[in-house]
């Protein structure tokens, strides 16, 4: 990521926009890529190297909407395969979690989305799960581009405040990410032991 940075900074050019928009949709399509990583290193080539604020904000946002529709459409293609779905899949509590989640997704799915920008690692897990449940593709689209929208405009905010400091900036969403796995793994905890509670009051 470093090596890629360095490049576009050294290489402006209307291009080296659709990279940065490219890197953001590919967080989405494969979740471990370091989609952030790159979003950080174009906060700090906005802030240092010349790059329009503006157009950075743009791309990172096209390409999240991108990814997310991207991630979405499985979501909707696994619905609509269920019963050729992997044997896993059918297990009584695995059957009772998808449930669960879907019908919240029916009730809060805007929310949700609102909110996916925020929340690390998990959130084409969002648009899987908004797919699954049957939201609208424009549905999709306007909250998950609000979300990212707000979180782009947060760290390029953030970015200007801290300047030329990219590991400064580095080390800060380093510790919200911390935290907010902390809150999303106890979230994640209450709601699997909620579902198998259910499950254990049903065999009882």
């Amino acid at each position: 990521m470093e090596d890629l940075i360095t490049y576009l900074e050294e290489h402006r050019g209307p291009w080296s926009y659709l990279v940065i928009a490219a890197s953001a949709l590919i967080e989405y399509v494969v979740p471990p890529f370091p989609g952030d990583t790159v979003a950080l290193g174009a906060v700090f080539l906005a802030a240092t190297a010349g790059y329009s604020p503006w157009l950075v904000h743009l791309a990172l946002t096209a390409g999240s909407i991108v990814g997310g529709q991207g991630a979405w459409g499985f979501g909707r293609w696994v619905a609509a395969r269920r019963e050729v779905s992997p044997r896993f899949l059918h297990g009584r509590r695995t059957e009772k979690a998808l449930r669960e989640v879907q019908a919240r997704f029916e009730r809060h799915g805007p929310w949700y989305l609102a909110v996916n920008r925020f929340v690390p690692a998990l959130r084409a897990f969002f648009f899987v799960a908004a797919g699954m449940s049957g939201m609208s593709f424009w549905r999709v689209a306007f909250w998950g581009g609000l979300s990212a929208a707000a979180w782009n405009g947060l760290i390029l905010a953030v970015g200007f405040s801290v300047g030329r400091n990219l590991e400064a900036l580095e080390r800060l969403y380093e510790r919200y990410t911390w935290g907010a796995l902390i809150v999303v793994g106890l979230v994640l905890a209450v709601f699997l032991w909620r579902v198998l509670r259910g499950n254990g009051d049903e065999d009882g």
